[in-house]
């Protein structure tokens, strides 16, 4: 966050230090919901609410209802990237997406065997993901195969702008293939 860049609104916005550290967390961290920035914050949570809450406000970030948790974003995010942080910041779907991006075309059982979760809970996140419009699934014969509907190139985008903040080695290693295509 370089002050070269920030108008003198945005610059006195951010003149307290807690909305600073807010701030930065947010823009490091895309997509974190209210808990995870309170934790990562050491702020309280009355603080956190507030100085969040004013950011908004003053149109340096943007919150997002997630089912069950607000989402909190750099103004500049699309939509689509809010849908994919939101997606993404979910360990199990992120692991699915992932897998997903690496194999078009698999099938419920190959999802299983790579994802390490009980089918039940794998069937259930495919589920959420279709929903979403995130995934497709097409009947191939007693097998339902799954791929992904959203652009390929805007995860792995947001995948290495936000690498820091997965701490997840199946991130790692998807960046790591995509790179030496």
């Amino acid at each position: 966050m370089s002050g070269v860049f920030l108008t003198d609104k945005e610059k006195q916005v951010l003149s307290v230090e807690a909305r600073r550290r807010l701030y930065r967390l947010v823009r490091e961290h895309a997509g974190l919901h209210f808990r995870e920035i309170e934790r990562k914050s050491l702020l309280p949570t009355g603080t956190v609410q507030y100085h969040l809450g004013y950011l908004c406000r003053q149109g340096l970030l943007k919150s997002e209802k997630d089912s069950h948790s607000l989402r909190y974003f750099p103004m500049e995010f699309t939509a689509e990237s809010k849908q994919l942080m939101a997606i993404l910041r979910q360990r199990s779907m992120r692991s699915i997406l992932l897998f997903l991006l690496a194999h078009h075309g698999c099938s419920h059982e190959e999802i299983t065997k790579s994802v390490k979760l009980a089918p039940s809970t794998v069937s259930w996140h495919l589920r959420k993901l279709e929903d979403a419009g995130a995934i497709a699934s097409e009947k191939d014969g007693r097998k339902t195969r799954f791929s992904l509907l959203i652009n390929s190139q805007e995860v792995i985008n947001l995948l290495i702008t936000y690498k820091k903040s997965f701490l997840d080695s199946v991130v790692d290693n998807v960046i790591e293939m995509w790179e030496s295509r």
